[in-house]
């Protein structure tokens, strides 16, 4: 019983809702035909309410023919009245019928589209302003919408002096009344039996008062306040497919580009009031069953002639609130429709159209006061000049020109706000973030004299011309220190690129180049290199060094760097003898203390020598390779051995060359450890393994040489993970 009770509720309102559609599509010169009108509506109220309630995933969902199309569509059939004239009213009305049936039609194809290419998760991306002016929008034709159905006065500056006149001003004031105290109440109280009994209010006392007027019911008619006597009480069929040959396809095309927009905006429309029945439900409803089910409900909905419509967001809730969570309600209000269609025409006569132009502008007054009023606490002001912007050109020129600067808004918001992060996610140079090969001591102090002269710039996200900005002015910035030898970018973490972004980075090749500075690139995308070299041309592109990835980068800059100081300090200069003499003062304590760890791990060597396996093995043999087992904790006695890596896409590179006195793989000398490194002869090699069950016994019978091989294995893991560390080393 509560589904029936509040179908019959949402009935009552829905239809009120359709006949005032109705009265603002056919008004004006099309007023003739209102009562044919309403049976569009009606009918097409009722074909989604059957639809949704039986197949939505929100079981108390109400669908009907909403507000948003029908203020769109208003204008298009304002247009074909007058391309015809007033002496083809029937051409006129059969033309405006087609248009409904097609816009519909169109809307139905883009939610099928919408939901199979998944579309409506762009459409959630646009930006709140410009859908906050699309809907203030709205409101605004609504509320225009409204003035005409009451007064059948077509809207324009020049009418809008007459709106005062005592002419007129008793066709509309009762409406505003009405929309003003309701607007008013509902803002102030929610229970949803206000809206359907102050219809009920409003119809009585508008009846009681005309005696007290003077005036019956055919006079009131004769008046303009009523629409004219129904001609029976069957409003259906208001036409049949032959009529449809009258059809002006010349003054209909004409109001296409007006058409265009109805499938876009309620395709909006749907997405928000479904998002907001999925947060006042706290529930998840599938988006794309939603689409394909208001797409079947609007295809049948297009033979009625009606407008498109979607779920209606506080009907649907009325249900689900007051405990009726059921599919009876949308049932219910389906059947009620198609009742008053065959039944209940000459009911519908007796609405005033001053109850049916005052509930369109309460809807008219909502879509404003929270589109315009409320946003605007919310909201930055250049995001609500946008809300206004496109509010003032929908009202002043109309909802296509209002969708196109919405669009350009979309597109301006959009470019300006990803402008403002940073394509550069860290920066560093090669004195602070090393390749993660192992240098020697001299070596490993050269690049921190000289590493300032390669900058490294770390990028992030999507490339275009906004963001690549701030990479073209830090460079720029670095290429004024005359220092500066290296230009590193990595493309690690970047995401996609526009072709804008390429010609930026084109600019920058030409730049260096004419510097003789190098311009490395690591690990861009192909796509990328292919229009570098496109663009830039052969010459340029090759004077790019393109690397794999960051670490091939900074190796090739290190060894650069080595290979340029060591060539300076072997001229024959004062200056190259001073380089040379602090270089020797500067790394003489730490090969001492180089030379004294190998030393001491030779004098251990020999007291564990008993628990050592020796192994040999002759140049290019691997001694261990990049993801094996390995057999224990491997020490260099003699030759010298490469420690390797190689990446996903095969490449391998060098990290350090291993010499007398070192070790790795250290971690299997305590059990099963697979080596993330691969480790091959460069000369003829002797090895001294310690395997885990000789590390037991040696723990168990000589402990104290067993405690030093431990803190040489910490200490090798915490050099290991400081190197890791300045490798990585970035400047946000």
């Amino acid at each position: 019983m509560a589904g029936i009770s509040i179908g019959l509720v949402v009935s009552l309102m829905a239809i009120v809702i359709q006949i005032s559609f109705a009265a603002m599509i056919f008004s004006g010169p099309l007023e003739f035909h209102a009562q044919r009108g309403m049976g569009l509506t009606l009918a097409g109220g009722a074909v989604l309410l059957a639809v949704t309630a039986l197949f939505s995933g929100f079981r108390p969902t109400v669908n009907l023919p909403q507000d948003a199309p029908v203020a769109i569509f208003t204008g298009a059939a304002a247009g074909i009245a007058a391309t015809l004239g007033t002496g083809h009213t029937e051409e006129a009305f059969i033309t405006v019928v087609a248009a409904l049936m097609l816009s519909t039609l169109a809307t139905a194809a883009f939610f099928f589209l919408a939901a199979k290419k998944r579309l409506a998760d762009y459409i959630r991306f646009m930006p709140y302003p410009v859908v906050a002016g699309f809907l203030a929008g709205t409101g605004w034709l609504l509320t225009k919408g409204s003035l005409e159905v009451m007064t059948g006065v077509s809207l324009s500056w020049d009418a809008l002096p007459s709106l005062l006149s005592r002419e007129i001003l008793p066709f509309w004031t009762p409406g505003v009344v009405y929309a003003g105290l309701l607007f008013l109440g509902l803002r102030r109280w929610s229970h949803f039996l206000i809206l359907p009994g102050s219809m009920v209010v409003a119809l009585v006392l508008y009846h009681a008062a005309l005696p007290l007027l003077g005036l019956d019911m055919a006079q009131a008619r004769e008046l303009g306040l009523f629409f004219s006597s129904f001609s029976s009480a069957n409003i259906w069929p208001p036409f049949t497919p032959m009529d449809l040959q009258h059809v002006q396809w010349a003054a209909l095309a004409r109001e296409v580009p007006t058409l265009a927009v109805i499938p876009f905006i309620a395709l909006l429309g749907l997405l928000l009031n479904t998002g907001g029945i999925e947060l006042a439900a706290r529930r998840d409803l599938d988006l794309n069953r939603e689409l394909l089910v208001n797409s079947g409900g609007n295809a049948l909905a297009a033979l009625t002639g009606s407008h498109a419509g979607y779920s209606a967001l506080s009907l649907s809730m009325l249900g689900f609130k007051t405990g009726a969570d059921t599919r009876i309600v949308g049932l219910t209000a389906a059947l009620v429709l198609a009742g008053t269609l065959l039944f209940g025409g000459q009911v519908l006569s007796i609405f005033p159209k001053a109850l049916l132009g005052g509930f369109l502008l309460l809807i008219g007054l909502f879509f404003i006061s929270d589109w315009i009023v409320d946003t605007r606490k919310r909201m930055p002001r250049p995001d609500y000049a946008v809300v206004l912007a496109v509010f003032a050109t929908i009202g002043i020129f109309g909802y296509p020109h209002g969708v196109l600067l919405g669009l350009l808004a979309t597109v301006a918001l959009f470019t300006a706000k990803i402008s403002r992060i940073p394509a550069i996610e860290a920066v560093s140079n090669i004195s602070r973030t090393r390749s993660r090969k192992s240098r020697p001591i001299p070596h490993q102090h050269l690049l921190t004299v000289h590493g300032r002269s390669a900058r490294l710039f770390k990028l992030n996200g999507f490339l275009f011309f906004g963001s690549v900005n701030s990479l073209t002015t830090s460079v720029m910035e670095a290429l004024h220190d005359d220092s500066t030898r290296y230009i590193l970018v990595d493309f690690q973490n970047v995401s996609g690129f526009d072709v804008s972004a390429v010609n930026n980075f084109v600019r920058l090749a030409q730049r260096m180049s004419s510097r003789n500075v190098a311009f490395l690139l690591a690990g861009p995308p192909d796509l990328f290199t292919d229009l570098l070299r496109q663009i830039g041309g052969e010459e340029l592109a090759r004077s790019c060094k393109i690397f794999p990835d960051v670490n091939a980068a900074l190796e090739w800059c290190e060894d650069d760097i080595i290979h340029f100081a060591h060539a300076a300090m072997t001229e024959q200069s004062n200056q190259a003898k001073r380089d040379r003499d602090k270089l020797f003062d500067t790394v003489a304590d730490d090969l001492l203390s180089e030379l004294d760890r190998q030393e001491r791990i030779e004098s251990l060597l020999d007291t564990i020598w008993p628990y050592l396996e020796p192994r040999s093995f002759s140049p290019s043999q691997t001694l261990l390779g990049q993801g094996d087992l390995g057999p224990g904790m491997m020490f260099v006695r003699q030759g010298a051995v490469l420690e390797r890596v190689t990446d996903a896409s095969g490449g391998s590179s060098t990290l350090r060359t291993l010499g007398p006195g070192t070790f790795f793989s250290e971690p299997a000398a305590y059990g099963p450890w697979r080596s993330s490194h691969g480790y091959q002869a460069e000369s003829a090699v002797q090895i001294a393994l310690l395997t885990p069950k000789a590390f037991m016994e040696l723990e168990n019978i000589t402990p104290e040489a067993a405690r030093k091989i431990h803190r040489l294995v910490v200490a090798a893991l915490i050099a290991n993970l400081s190197t890791d560390l300045r490798s990585t080393e970035w400047t946000p």
